[in-house]
């Protein structure tokens, strides 16, 4: 699991680059919050959790992991979109959809704790 993580990651780090790039030429900063959580929930974290997973194999190729990817694969998007929507003044369908996407994530980062505390241990080494 842990490269799935780190190859999605460098995608959503492209997508929040290349948003950022058009906000400064485009004078629209009114994305920032969904280019702030393309960078740091798409980018960071997601990458941050596939070093983690591919460093502790035991932790990275669980249930736990599993679930926790799908449920960012599915929150990340929705979050970051409900925010662009919320940029475009549409608070309407934006809310329930930020709700969701935060729901799913929170979940999924629950899942990541839990699986990192359970599942991530040093190893003694032999002499």
């Amino acid at each position: 699991m842990g490269i799935k993580f780190i190859k999605v990651s460098v995608i959503y780090f492209l997508i929040g680059i290349s948003l950022g790039i058009y906000m400064g030429f485009a004078d629209k900063f009114q994305f920032t919050s969904a280019h702030t959580h393309i960078n740091l929930l798409g980018w960071v974290s997601l990458a941050i959790s596939g070093v983690i997973y591919h460093l502790f194999p035991y932790a990275g190729e669980n249930t736990l992991a599993k679930v926790h990817f799908w449920l960012m694969m599915i929150g990340v998007p929705l979050l970051t979109f409900a925010m662009i929507l919320f940029g475009l003044g549409e608070i309407g369908i934006g809310g329930p959809m930020s709700g969701i996407g935060g729901i799913l994530i929170l979940i999924g980062v629950v899942l990541f704790v839990f699986n990192v505390l359970k599942n991530v241990q040093v190893k003694a080494t032999e002499s």
